[in-house]
């Protein structure tokens, strides 16, 4: 009866107009959008080790959000105040959030001059390209994520940032459980972050986010005992430029780059710490007429990371048997992906990805061989006239040796060198 009676009063929510209540006594005049997005698929996975079957929901989610004329003029435009708090809707006990407002949450003022936001939100680094490049919406074991934006070994999608995961004075790597390696990935919804929007400059925009200084500055004892202060930061930006040519077909640019500043060293009780990325991408689609287009997207990245006089960490442990320093670590890697969909105008499409992930770089080890990895994608989806979809997808990675990559998202916990697959079946809904 409660669940039936808050349900109800959502609905209504979103249908008239709400008078939130406060100092002033609220506003009249911001109404309130209730959305949501579904993608939920049962998945056959199978990573040398175990098979297994399960449902996945993925990015699933509900939002709430508004936005209301704030009365002030910038430029001829009317600058808007904006809200939106969203949350994951993962079902039974895979609900790891349990925190409200837990996906891409701001508030934000907007107008002429673009939006700037305060909240948590999709990194510019990641989100620029995303979904461009990637025709499996970044939101499942079948994305890109599975090969960009990390180095394997734990690295997978990350949505939190300060707070989580051991984050606190407490935290000593030498006792404690340590913090999720995907702590480290660019792939990421980050918290404590202030973004700048551009708006729409004749094809060009661009955005640059960043950290809250300061918001988890603390001291670190590194692996020689000296006692220092880091103050993680990261800085990640982007800019692109899209335009429509004159037979109709589209090409679109990004070039992204992002720096996570003294991140590992808080994590991991370093002296110091600095990891850089970059993506170039690009994307153009072909019209065939009849509603029927083909889509080609490409992405090339680099990732480097530079630790000095750590006491511990997740990556660490894993490249040492490739005859890492265990306290430091000089490592650098490049990878390519290319993607399409060609939608035959029916309803049907077919999807594809291939990433391509070299070799480790590492300035400190005596062998970094065998730490190459593929992944692969394909689908084919069903979109209904009123925009449900159907979908049947195949993912696979293909790990060397020495190599340690699964899936970005809704991973397996494969082992080093072993291969990962999955078969799933699905549905997609936008409300």
């Amino acid at each position: 009866m409660k669940i039936l009676k808050l349900t109800t009063a959502l609905l209504a929510l979103g249908s008239v107009s709400a008078h939130a209540g406060g100092v002033s006594g609220g506003n009249a005049d911001s109404n309130w959008t209730i959305y949501g997005w579904q993608n939920w698929s049962y998945e056959f996975t199978d990573n040398d080790v175990r098979e297994n079957q399960r449902i996945s929901n993925n990015a699933a989610n509900i939002g709430f959000s508004s936005s209301i004329d704030t009365g002030v003029m910038v430029g001829g435009e009317a600058m808007k105040a904006n809200f939106q708090c969203e949350q994951f809707t993962f079902h039974n006990n895979l609900n790891g959030y349990s925190d409200f407002c837990n996906r891409n949450s701001k508030i934000s003022l907007s107008g002429s001059f673009g939006e700037i936001m305060f909240g948590q939100w999709l990194l510019p680094h990641n989100e620029m390209v995303a979904q461009w490049v990637d025709p499996f919406y970044d939101a499942g074991a079948d994305s890109h994520t599975s090969i960009m934006g990390g180095v394997g070994y734990g690295m997978r999608f990350y949505n939190g940032g300060f707070g989580r995961f051991g984050w606190d004075d407490s935290y000593d790597p030498a006792t404690s459980s340590e913090p999720d390696a995907s702590n480290q990935s660019f792939n990421r919804r980050q918290n404590e972050v202030v973004q700048y929007f551009s708006p729409n400059m004749n094809g060009f925009s661009f955005r640059i986010a960043t950290t809250n200084d300061g918001a988890d500055e603390s001291s670190v004892t590194d692996s020689n005992t000296n006692s220092s202060t880091v103050d993680p930061r990261i800085w990640s930006m982007g800019a692109a430029y899209e335009t429509t040519l004159t037979n109709g077909d589209s090409v679109w640019f990004a070039v992204t780059y992002q720096k996570n500043d003294e991140w590992a060293a808080r994590n991991y009780q370093c002296s110091d710490s600095e990891d850089d990325s970059y993506r170039i991408a690009g994307r153009y689609i072909h019209q065939w007429g009849s509603g029927s287009f083909t889509r080609v997207s490409a992405m090339w990245e680099n990732l480097e990371y530079d630790w000095e006089d750590c006491a511990g960490g997740t990556l660490l442990s894993s490249v040492t048997s490739l005859g890492a320093d265990a306290n430091n670590l000089e490592l650098e890697r490049d990878s390519w992906m290319i993607s399409g969909i060609h939608n035959f105008g029916n309803g049907f499409d077919i999807r594809a990805s291939y990433m391509d992930a070299d070799d480790l770089d590492c300035d400190t080890c005596t062998t970094d061989e065998k730490t190459d990895a593929t992944a692969f994608n394909l689908g084919l989806f069903y979109t209904m006239p009123a925009g449900t979809e159907l979908r049947l997808t195949y993912s696979d990675i293909n790990n060397s040796a020495n190599s340690n990559y699964d899936f970005g998202i809704n991973a397996t916990s494969a082992a080093q060198g072993n291969d990962v697959d999955m078969w799933a079946v699905g549905i997609v809904q936008w409300f």
